[in-house]
């Protein structure tokens, strides 16, 4: 049997990248840039990428907005579970496990050979696909146990906490009706669930109207991100805003991309008139939906290779070949959305640009679609329907 040591020099980066499906790096590089596989929550700020070294061995990565940082090891365990080791540092199982992740994908083996005999390694099959299985029918038992949590949210504001009441009565289109309709509340906190009463939580469903997923909206967000910055900004402390079920892919989905709301005759409507709309999180599309115009959110700035694929088919299915990007009006979320319009652009869909820092004299820059008002919203769709 190999020294773990020598084995993580022996194996590239490139092998632990192809099989899982990853973009290889470019030849000649020093260092690969990839999403951060420890923290979802990375792929929201302009500095999450995961820095790759391919020459270290010893400190081969880096996350710049988590500071999750480590060797290949390290590395596998990201891919593996999608979260940081248990106390920063690979200790006990999670150790072994990712020792055992990096022998299978070596092609090692912990057999001795028999004198005489050729030892044959085993081919090595694509990595399976990922999958966001319904919650429903999830391997874990206590997965199952909260597929149907959106029962218990609390959408009056009268029922919740201060500080959810706050933030739900902030966005006055946020009505008990909307937030019951799309699975949006305030959670209690009846130990069923991963998150507690400072959340609020959103049901995410698949294309076959599956919940597969929730996610929580930390409402202490804005306080935790401004002391992190008084602080500094030290590493291994960036507050998350939204925390999801372990396991859940994201980037696999599109928050609204349920097929039920084909039925809703605003949802044709809309398209009809303006294609599909596509914004960055769950707050616009639900805002959209009060305005009558049927959208689409990415969870994110970026937009994931699957994500795109989708757009594409949705908008050639329902939308007439036609999209409307809704980004953030801020640095970041701007950066994001123009390589999504060149994607959409190549493959050949009529791509509109319904607002940016710079359109509209300025008047949205630094702000989010879902703070738009009623007329500011009728000034945009002018635009886009010209």
């Amino acid at each position: 049997m190999k020294d773990v040591d020598e084995l993580i020099e022996e194996t590239s980066v490139d092998q632990i990248l192809n099989h899982y499906g990853k973009p290889l790096s470019k030849a000649g590089s020093a260092e690969h840039r990839m999403e951060c596989v420890f923290n979802e929550e990375c792929a929201d700020n302009q500095y999450g990428n995961l820095t790759v070294k391919l020459n270290d061995a010893v400190n081969r990565i880096y996350c710049h907005s988590c500071g999750v940082r480590g060797n290949l090891l390290t590395l596998l365990h990201g891919l593996e579970r999608h979260e940081p080791p248990t106390g920063g540092r690979l200790r006990g199982d999670e150790f072994k496990s990712a020792v055992a992740k990096l022998r299978e994908i070596s092609g090692a083996t912990d057999t001795v050979p028999q004198v005489g005999t050729t030892t044959v390694r085993p081919t090595q099959s694509p990595a399976p696909k990922p999958v966001n299985t319904p919650l429903v029918r999830h391997e874990k038992e206590a997965a199952q146990k909260i597929a149907d949590l959106y029962n218990d949210l609390v959408t009056d504001v009268a029922d919740m906490s201060p500080k959810a009441a706050e933030y739900v009565r902030h966005r006055r289109w946020m009505t008990p009706e909307l937030l019951e309709k799309w699975g949006v509340g305030w959670i209690p906190g009846n130990g069923r669930s991963l998150f507690r009463k400072g959340y609020l939580v959103y049901t995410h469903r698949n294309e076959r109207s599956e919940v597969v997923s929730y996610s929580g909206r930390d409402l202490s967000f804005e306080e935790k991100w401004a002391k992190w910055i008084r602080e500094g900004r030290p590493d291994g402390k960036r507050p998350g805003k939204h925390r999801f079920v372990q396991g859940f892919h994201k980037g696999l989905e599109l928050y609204g991309g349920h097929a039920g709301r084909l039925e809703e005759p605003y949802v044709r409507e809309s398209l009809a008139k303006r294609g599909l709309v596509v914004a960055e999180g769950m707050n616009e599309v639900l805002r959209m939906e009060t305005l009558g115009v049927a959208a689409v959110g990415l969870g994110s700035n970026k937009a994931t290779d699957a994500q795109v694929e989708k757009l594409i088919r949705f908008a050639r299915q329902a939308g007439h070949d036609r999209i409307v990007l809704m980004p953030d009006c801020d640095e970041e979320g701007e950066a994001a959305f123009k390589e999504l319009l060149w994607q959409l652009s190549e493959a050949s869909i009529d791509v509109k640009l319904g607002c940016s820092s710079n359109m509209h004299e300025g008047k949205f820059a630094g702000r989010q679609p879902e703070d738009f008002t009623d007329d500011e919203w009728n000034e945009i769709d002018l635009t886009i329907q010209r």
